[in-house]
C-alpha cells in the first residue's frame, strides 16, 4: 500500500504569511555561496540540499490522507482542507470521468477534519462513488448540518456522486477486498477514533487527536491491538512534553509520549503529526530534533524506531 500526506496540521489550516516566506528567502540567499546562484542548475542544486524547513514548508492544511492499497481500492482518512488537494490530484483519474470509488474513514468529526469536503471536486462527478465509513454514529447527519444552508449554499445532497454511510461498531473489523480494518476508540474530548489498516502482512495505524495522560498511560496495554508491531504508525504530537502537561484535558499529545507508546509496542516506523498551528516551520524542525535525542537518549530501550514528522507531500509505500 501507498499512504501520502496532503493534510498535517492540527485544529486550523494555516497558510504562510509575507513574513515567513521573506524570512526563508532571506535565510536561503545567506546560506548561498558564488558557486551556488552561478547558473539555474547550480540554483537548483542548491535549493533542494537546503532543509524544508528553508526551501519549502511542512505544510498549513488540515488532516486528511491518502492510501492506495494494491488491490487499487482509494482510502482516505479525514477530510480535513487537505482533501481539495487531493481531489485534484484524484480528478487526473478514473475520478475525472465519473468512474471513481473511494473509501472514506473520518475518525472523528471536529472541524479541522471535515472542512474540505465542501471543496472536494470528486463529490460533485456523477458516477463517482464514496462509501463513508465511521464509529461516530450520527455522523451523516454531523456532515448534513455542516452543509445547511446557513453554513454553505450547497449541500451534502446536491453533490452528485453516490455517497452511502456506514456505521462501524467500536473495535469491530471490516474488510475491503484483501484489506484488513480495525478501529478503537482515543482518548480525546468529544471523542475520535484510531485505525489500523493491515494488508499483506503490512500495518498503518493511524491515531490522530489523541492524549495520553498519566491516566492512559498506565492503562497501556488496552492499545495493544491497535498499535502491536505496526510498520507504520501516524501519531497525534501537537505538543511539546511540557506544552502537554500544561494543557491537561486539550486531547493531544507529545512527540516524547508517542515515542513512548512505539518503543513499548514495537513500532517500526513512527511519524508525528496534526501540528500546532502555532508552530512555525523552524519550529517543527526543532520538534522533531528535540525527538530524536529524547530518542538517543533512551537508545538501548528505544530499539530501531524510524522516527518522521509529517509534511505535506510525504509518501511512504508499504
Amino acid at each position: 500500500m501507498k499512504i501520502r500526506f496532503w493534510g498535517v496540521r492540527g485544529s486550523i489550516p494555516t497558510p504562510l504569511s509575507i513574513e515567513a516566506i521573506e524570512k526563508k528567502i532571506t535565510e536561503a540567499l545567506s546560506l548561498a555561496r558564488p558557486g551556488d546562484i552561478s547558473s539555474r542548475e547550480s540554483i537548483d542544486s542548491f535549493v533542494r540540499a537546503l532543509p524544508l524547513s528553508v526551501r519549502g514548508t511542512y505544510g498549513g492544511n488540515t488532516a486528511a490522507i491518502q492510501v492506495d492499497t494494491d488491490s487499487s481500492d482509494v482510502i482516505i482518512i479525514d477530510c480535513g482542507s487537505g482533501l481539495r488537494a487531493m481531489g485534484r490530484q484524484l480528478m487526473k483519474s478514473e475520478f475525472g470521468k465519473g468512474k471513481g470509488v473511494g473509501n472514506i474513514l473520518l475518525t472523528h468529526t471536529h472541524w479541522d477534519h471535515i472542512q474540505g469536503i465542501p471543496f472536494f471536486i470528486p463529490f460533485y462527478i456523477k458516477g463517482n462513488r464514496f462509501n463513508f465509513y465511521s464509529p461516530v454514529r450520527d455522523f451523516r447527519s454531523r456532515l448534513d448540518y455542516q452543509h445547511a444552508f446557513s453554513h454553505f449554499p450547497i449541500t451534502l445532497d446536491y453533490m452528485q456522486a453516490t455517497k452511502e454511510f456506514y456505521h462501524i461498531e467500536e473495535g469491530e473489523y471490516f474488510y475491503l477486498n484483501d484489506v484488513s480494518i480495525f478501529n478503537m476508540k482515543m482518548p480525546h474530548p468529544g471523542g475520535s477514533y484510531g485505525f489500523r489498516i493491515e494488508e499483506k502482512g503490512r500495518s498503518f495505524v493511524f491515531t490522530s487527536d489523541c492524549e495520553f495522560n498519566i491516566h492512559e498511560v498506565d492503562n497501556i496495554d488496552k492499545y495493544e491491538e491497535l498499535f502491536r508491531n505496526a510498520d507504520v504508525v501516524v501519531f497525534d504530537a501537537q505538543y511539546t512534553f511540557e506544552e502537554s502537561i500544561e494543557k491537561i484535558d486539550f486531547g493531544h499529545s507529545s512527540g516524547s509520549i508517542a515515542i513512548d507508546i512505539a518503543r513499548k509496542f514495537g513500532v517500526k516506523r513512527l511519524v508525528l503529526f496534526h501540528h500546532e498551528p502555532e508552530y512555525d516551520d523552524k519550529k517543527l524542525e526543532s520538534v522533531l530534533s528535540t525527538a530524536k535525542a529524547y530518542m538517543g537518549m533512551n537508545a538501548q530501550k528505544m530499539g530501531s524506531i524510524e522516527l518522521d514528522i509529517a509534511y505535506e507531500g510525504l509518501e511512504i509505500n508499504l
